[in-house]
């Protein structure tokens, strides 16, 4: 197949699965949704990895030119609406505000994390992949340090998200099997891959999920009780 819309098809690809997300997963559609507006500005972070990591085919070359394309868009979406309720989905847990009192705003893991990829990327600024996924597996740490009661949704999360994002991937592969050949920048890669799909996103699925399955919660202030979801409840 001809792989000049093939971001595009592979943000599609992610996009139909944040639509069986959104179809099967009805008592979390909120958080899904605002997972998707969150992380929608993060596909301007496309700047630092053209074309040093990637250099992908896009719509209208705007990947090519200003280097944020419509795809961008499209992926993020996809991608923060998915890890922000797929932990939740498979425990089958139910969100309870605590009792009477006003949610704490801790923003500490987000804070942490941008000064430390701001860090990262000023001292080695070509290793952009790896000083995001470093920055996002800090953050986890510090939100589970001041968040224990986190962790399982954490870590089901992450690993599922990760699981998800590797079939999909493959999937893409499948369809275009030179794309990683012929648009990643292949020496800058560590080489280790995963039925051809490189080690780097699956590092970046792990980290990015581990953050963002928990990032609805943690910044509303809410846990979780065992349970079929439903809508939130005071306790």
């Amino acid at each position: 197949m001809s792989d000049h819309y093939a971001y595009f098809v592979g943000a599609l690809i992610f996009d139909a699965a944040w639509l069986g997300c959104y179809i099967f997963c009805k008592s979390y559609r909120p958080q899904m949704i605002w997972g998707t507006v969150v992380s929608l500005p993060f596909a301007l972070t496309s700047i630092l990895f053209i074309p040093q990591y990637w250099t992908p085919p896009s719509l209208f070359n705007l990947d090519a030119t200003v280097k944020v394309g419509i795809e961008d868009f499209l992926w993020a979406g996809a991608v923060g609406g998915i890890a922000s309720v797929i932990g939740e989905a498979l425990l089958k847990e139910k969100f309870a505000k605590r009792r009477a009192q006003k949610p704490k705003r801790h923003f500490a893991p987000f804070i942490v994390m941008t000064i430390l990829f701001v860090s990262l990327e000023w001292w080695h600024a070509n290793k952009t992949i790896y000083n995001m996924i470093i920055a996002l597996a800090i953050g986890a740490i510090v939100a589970l340090l001041i968040r224990r009661d986190l962790s399982l949704l954490m870590g089901v999360g992450s690993a599922n998200f990760t699981v998800l994002y590797f079939l999909l991937f493959a999937y893409f592969l499948l369809l275009y099997p030179n794309f990683i050949h012929d648009h990643y920048n292949v020496p800058n890669l560590l080489g280790v891959y995963v039925w051809k799909v490189p080690i780097e996103e699956l590092l970046f699925a792990a980290s990015g999920g581990a953050v963002w399955c928990v990032a609805y919660e943690y910044v509303q202030g809410y846990r979780l009780t065992a349970g079929k979801g439903f809508p939130l409840v005071e306790t």
